[in-house]
């Protein structure tokens, strides 16, 4: 080999076959955003508005809710002191414009507010309405407290009409539907078999404490007392509140000390007292 030759340099086709494969590349895509380039631009564009637009009905979103629940807080506010139209006129206003879950607890409000004046007939159409409901916490409180607002007007049979979807064996809120029938005996003059079911009712050890202390200082009481009246806290107080997270909708309540005294105070569930349910 000359030096000529030698000092020559070479040619790596490595580096050649590298150029190509770039150019080729190159052209592809070149091609590729001249066929699709304007198709691209739009999907992205797409993407920022809908991005954008997401974030914007978060925003609104949030303002609704908020809004909603200062209107709940007002109306709430106002059934607490004592003012029932006002109440009713803010509940009835959420019932119809607030979304559902709100709407559900405002009914349960607005039902308390006729009660407060004496309305008595939309209170019942509004708890009727909620037996309906798929939620069954929902339905059933409705259930249970329809029933405690029959109780002094109705008939047992239809009473029990209401409350039979609860009165099964594996119900949670069974006993709390006995305690009303239990009632109705009681007041209808069955005496006896009134005694009888909160005796029953005392000794369900599945049933609310509460419940069962209830029960059992209204026996105690009607054993101690036999030629008396209906006690008047036998009878639970109409507030129709919104449904609690457990089936017992019956608060604490301590049993007479002494059975010829008093009796066990009133459940949150039904009329106060005999004779002062609105009819």
């Amino acid at each position: 080999m000359s030096k000529d030759e030698a000092d020559e340099p070479r040619i790596d086709l490595s580096d050649i076959f590298q150029e190509v494969e770039e150019d080729v590349r190159r052209e592809r895509y070149e091609q590729i955003w001249k066929d699709y380039g304007n198709y691209i631009m739009v999907a992205a564009a797409i993407l920022v508005l809908a991005v954008a637009g997401y974030q914007a009905w978060r925003s609104y979103d949030l303002s609704q809710r908020q809004k909603t629940s200062d209107q709940y807080r007002v109306a709430t506010q106002s059934a607490q002191a004592g003012n029932a139209p006002k109440a009713e006129a803010d509940f009835a206003a959420l019932v119809k414009s607030a979304p559902s879950g709100y709407a559900t607890l405002s009914k349960f409000h607005l039902a308390s507010a006729y009660l407060v004046q004496g309305k008595r007939d939309p209170a019942v159409a509004l708890l009727r309405e909620l037996t309906t409901a798929t939620d069954p916490i929902v339905s059933s409180t409705a259930r249970l407290k329809l029933g405690w607002l029959m109780a002094d007007a109705n008939s047992k049979a239809e009473v029990v009409s209401v409350l039979e979807p609860l009165m099964a064996a594996d119900n949670p809120w069974r006993f709390a539907a006995a305690e009303v029938t239990a009632y109705i005996d009681l007041k209808d003059g069955a005496r006896a078999q009134a005694l009888a079911e909160y005796q029953k009712l005392a000794a369900e050890t599945a049933a609310p404490a509460s419940l069962r202390q209830r029960v059992s200082g209204i026996a105690e009481y009607l054993k101690a007392n036999p030629d008396t009246g209906i006690p008047a806290a036998t009878l639970p107080s109409v507030s129709v509140l919104p449904p609690p997270s457990l089936p017992s909708l019956t608060p604490p309540a301590s049993p007479a000390a002494n059975p010829t005294a008093n009796p066990p105070a009133p459940a949150n569930g039904a009329p106060t007292a005999q004779g002062t349910n609105p009819k």
